[in-house]
């Protein structure tokens, strides 16, 4: 059972954030992603003819998946960000690691795979938000090597995400291992499970990596999947109930429900110009953790997350958009 947190925790350790060298170390999915808004998807049952295609009127190239999105997310806000994942040692890999760096995040302890491709995320978008994911997966494979203890110890916060947690077992116990050596620092953990039951082979590793988490960052189906409870609320108290010491849900267009042990936060979303919902949850985490680390209120971390979110919304694009903390303060007091 996880011993309850809540905002101010980092408080316990007078000086940590000037003793650690990164505030958030983010784990996960890394991907060249090519992002493409479209006037529509083509509907073969409504007589589209094969070879006319559609034609797009933005395209942008650049990294993403998650735990990569949350690291740029946290360096563009100002932290001190690093990523590990897996890519090839291929064009797109080059891409992916030279972006990453010119935004800021560490990316020294990325995992190159010789002879491997990296992983290409193509999405089509509508101008409503609809979108269609096309994925070819490369390699994903995180070793111990590049979780070394003395590497996760550095960061006041670690990251990760299920979707590689139950990429194979090898990478699991690594990622598993890094969450006990973080808590054993002294360092907080937050978990997004993500699509972590694509991999029903590995998909109880996720449960066992819920002791070990003091924020999780979910949807509401992932909140669902995860406790088999229908209601977000009582989803929600089952986590908590569980030894989780925050728990973070976003709920779309509806906004986001923050809760700890003795409060819930129900914050609405912000109106937000259509640009792109890719990436969106992915800037409410980030904002989420920013916010946390600075130990404000859970009102406050709800806020601002959801402000991050919008922001992000905004603007055409996978990762772009994620925005800067003088953005996301400036608009918090314009829709006061």
């Amino acid at each position: 059972m996880n011993a309850r947190i809540g905002p101010g925790q980092a408080a316990r350790f007078p000086g940590d954030a000037m003793k650690r060298e990164l505030d958030v170390l983010s784990v996960g999915d890394g991907n060249l992603d090519v992002w493409m808004r479209v006037p529509r998807h083509p509907d073969r049952r409504a007589g589209d003819v094969r070879g006319t295609g559609v034609v797009g009127d933005a395209c942008r190239v650049g990294p993403g998946g998650a735990a990569a999105n949350v690291a740029l997310g946290i360096a563009r806000l100002g932290g001190r960000a690093a990523f590990v994942g897996a890519v090839g040692d291929d064009a797109p890999g080059d891409q992916f690691a030279d972006r990453m760096r010119a935004d800021g995040v560490d990316v020294s302890h990325l995992h190159v795979m010789t002879g491997q491709a990296t992983s290409l995320a193509c999405m089509f978008e509508t101008p409503d938000g609809e979108y269609e994911f096309y994925v070819c997966p490369g390699p994903r494979t995180i070793p111990s090597s590049c979780l070394a203890h003395d590497f996760v110890r550095t960061a006041r916060m670690l990251y990760l995400t299920g979707h590689v947690l139950t990429e194979d077992e090898s990478t699991c116990r690594n990622m598993l291992d890094a969450m006990a050596v973080a808590r054993k620092g002294g360092g907080t953990v937050a978990f997004g499970p993500g699509k972590y039951w694509l991999n029903p082979a590995l998909e109880s590793r996720v449960h066992e990596a819920l002791k070990h988490t003091d924020i999780l960052v979910s949807n509401d189906l992932e909140a669902e999947q995860l406790t088999g409870r229908k209601s977000l609320k009582d989803a929600v108290g089952k986590l908590l109930e569980a030894g989780i010491g925050i728990v973070a849900v976003t709920k779309g267009g509806r906004g986001s429900l923050l809760a700890a042990e003795d409060r819930m936060i129900e914050q609405p979303a912000y109106h937000s110009a259509g640009g792109s919902m890719v990436g969106a949850g992915d800037a409410f985490a980030s904002g989420l953790l920013y916010s946390f680390l600075l130990e404000e209120s859970l009102a406050t971390m709800a806020a601002f997350a959801n402000a991050a979110a919008a922001i992000k919304i905004g603007t055409p694009g996978a990762s772009e958009g994620m925005p800067g903390v003088d953005e996301v303060r400036a608009f918090l007091r314009e829709n006061a």
